[in-house]
C-alpha cells in the first residue's frame, strides 16, 4: 500500500508538470525525499554525462542561436541523438532564441527545450553538462571561462580577442578539468587532415615555406544607420566586456567581424583556419614564430562603423627559419619543403602536389586523430574523458600569432615575439596590445577571480 501511495504521487507530480525544468527539479526533490526508485521509473531522464554511466546522454546549451550557431552547430547537434541531447538555447535575441527552441523541439517532438536571453542563467542550469559557444568573438573567453568555472565542458567557436585572453582561458580549462574543443572544422575536413598527415610524415622533407591566402569578404550594403536596438534585444549584453557603441544592425549581426572591438578582422576569422592546419602541419601546434613583418600596403575599412584590415601582406619567420606568409586575396594553403609541395586552392578543394607518390602514406609513423566532424569528437571526448582534437592550447597560439599579425600592422613594422614567453621583445608598444580593457562588470578580476590577467 505504502509503495502505491508513492507511485500515485509520483504519477501525480509528473501529470502536472509543464517543461523541462520543472521536471528537473521534481526529480531532484523526489531523490532528496527518499522515493528515487519511484521517480526514476516514472522519470527516465537521465541524460548527463557525469562518467558513471557512458550510455548516458550529454545535456548540451547552445549559446548564440544566429545563422551560423543554428546552421553548422545546433543541426549538428540535433543528429546526433544517440550521443547527446540539446536542452537549452540561448541568445541575447529573444526571436532568436525562440525560433531555436522551437526548432529543437518539432526535433525531438517535445516540449522539453528551454529558451533564455542570458547565458549566465543557462549556465547555472545544473542539468547542462557541456555548452556549445557561437557568440561574436569578443564573448567567446569571457563565457568559456565563467562556463568552465561552472564545471561545463565547452566547444566554442574561434578565435580568441587578444592574446592575454588565450593564455587567461588555457589556464582556466587546465585549472578546471573541463573537456575544451575549438570549434574549427579544418581538422576533420579531408584535404586538410591529408595535408598535414603528408607533411608530418616527413613526405616533403623538411618544411621550407608555408603560403597561405585569406579570401576578402563584401561588406554590407544597407542596416549602416544608428537606429535603436530591436525590442527583443539586450543590447548591452550582447556588447559585454566591449566598451559601448552606438547600435548599428549590420555592425552587429555577422559583420561584427570587421570591427576591432568585437573581433580582429579578415585576419583571425579565415586566418584561423588556415593558420590552424599550417601550425599543426609543420609541428608548431603548441609553438609559434619568432618574428612577423609587414610587407606592401595595408588597406583598413575607416567608413566610421568597421576599422578592421582587409588588406595585406604578413611574412612570419619561425625559429627553425621556416617562413610563412599571409595575405588578403584569394583562398589558397600550400606548402613547400625542400623539393615537393602540396596545396589546397579554395575551401576545401582537391589537394594538387608536385608530385601525387607523396599522397601515399604507407607505413606512416604519423597518424592524426579523425572523426566524422568536430562536433562527434567533441561528445566522445566528453565520454572518454580524454582531450578533443582541437585543445584550448593549440588554438591559443595559432590564435597568437594572428594577433601579433594586426599588432604588427597597426605599428607597421616588424614585432620579435618571444613564443615561449608569450611578450614581444624590448617592445612595450606592442605589448600593450596583448591585452583589452574591459567593461568593469565583465572584467576578469570580477569573473574569475585568482587567475592572472596579464
Amino acid at each position: 500500500m505504502y509503495q502505491l501511495k508513492i507511485w500515485l504521487l509520483c504519477w501525480k507530480l509528473f501529470m502536472n508538470l509543464t517543461d523541462f525544468n520543472q521536471i528537473m527539479e521534481r526529480r531532484t526533490f523526489l531523490i532528496n525525499s527518499g522515493m528515487s526508485v519511484a521517480g526514476a521509473l516514472l522519470l527516465p531522464l537521465n541524460f548527463g554525462c557525469k562518467g558513471k554511466n557512458p550510455n548516458d546522454l550529454i545535456t548540451i546549451g547552445m549559446i548564440g542561436v544566429g545563422l551560423h550557431g543554428i546552421e553548422r552547430n545546433l543541426k549538428h547537434y540535433l543528429k546526433y541523438p544517440e550521443l547527446c541531447r540539446v536542452i537549452a538555447v540561448c541568445d541575447v535575441s529573444l526571436t532568436r532564441a525562440q525560433s531555436a527552441k522551437n526548432l529543437v523541439n518539432n526535433t525531438y517532438k517535445s516540449r522539453d527545450c528551454i529558451a533564455y536571453q542570458d547565458f549566465r542563467e543557462l549556465l547555472d542550469n545544473k542539468s547542462i553538462d557541456a555548452v556549445q559557444i557561437s557568440t561574436p568573438d569578443h564573448w567567446h573567453v569571457p563565457i568559456s571561462v565563467m562556463a568552465a568555472l561552472k564545471g561545463k565542458h565547452i566547444c566554442c567557436e574561434k578565435p580568441t580577442l587578444t592574446i592575454s585572453e588565450g593564455r587567461l582561458l588555457c589556464d582556466v580549462i587546465k585549472k578546471t578539468g573541463v573537456i575544451y574543443q575549438v570549434s574549427i572544422e579544418d581538422r576533420y575536413l579531408g584535404a586538410y587532415h591529408k595535408m598535414a598527415e603528408v607533411a608530418l610524415n616527413g613526405r616533403l622533407g623538411a618544411i621550407k615555406h608555408i603560403e597561405i591566402s585569406l579570401p576578402v569578404g563584401q561588406l554590407p550594403k544597407s542596416d549602416l544607420e544608428i537606429t535603436v536596438p530591436p525590442k527583443d534585444l539586450n543590447y548591452d549584453l550582447w556588447l559585454g566586456p566591449a566598451q559601448e557603441v552606438p547600435f548599428i544592425y549590420s555592425r552587429t549581426f555577422y559583420h561584427f567581424r570587421w570591427y576591432d572591438a568585437f573581433s580582429g578582422g579578415l585576419l583571425t576569422d579565415w586566418g584561423a583556419h588556415y593558420c590552424d592546419t599550417a601550425q599543426l602541419a609543420s609541428g608548431n601546434e603548441f609553438s609559434g614564430p619568432a618574428e612577423v613583418n609587414p610587407v606592401g600596403d595595408t588597406l583598413y575599412y575607416r567608413d566610421g562603423i568597421f576599422n578592421t584590415a582587409y588588406q595585406f601582406d604578413l611574412q612570419y619567420k619561425y625559429p627553425n627559419s621556416m617562413t610563412m606568409r599571409v595575405k588578403s586575396g584569394d583562398a589558397l594553403i600550400r606548402i613547400e619543403g625542400g623539393e615537393e609541395w602540396i596545396q589546397s586552392a579554395g575551401w576545401n578543394n582537391k589537394l594538387e602536389t608536385s608530385n601525387n607518390k607523396i599522397l601515399d602514406l604507407t607505413g606512416k609513423n604519423v597518424v592524426l586523430p579523425i572523426a566524422n566532424d568536430e562536433i562527434i569528437d567533441f561528445l566522445k571526448a566528453i565520454k572518454s574523458g580524454r582531450k578533443p582534437s582541437a585543445t584550448a592550447e593549440a588554438g591559443h597560439r595559432t590564435n597568437s600569432l594572428l594577433h601579433c599579425g594586426n599588432i604588427a600592422l597597426k605599428l607597421n613594422r616588424k614585432v620579435i615575439w618571444n613564443c615561449k614567453d608569450e611578450h614581444f621583445e624590448n617592445d612595450p608598444d606592442a605589448d600593450k596590445f596583448r591585452k583589452r580593457e574591459m567593461r568593469d562588470q565583465w572584467s576578469y578580476s570580477r569573473i574569475c577571480p585568482g587567475f592572472k590577467y596579464e
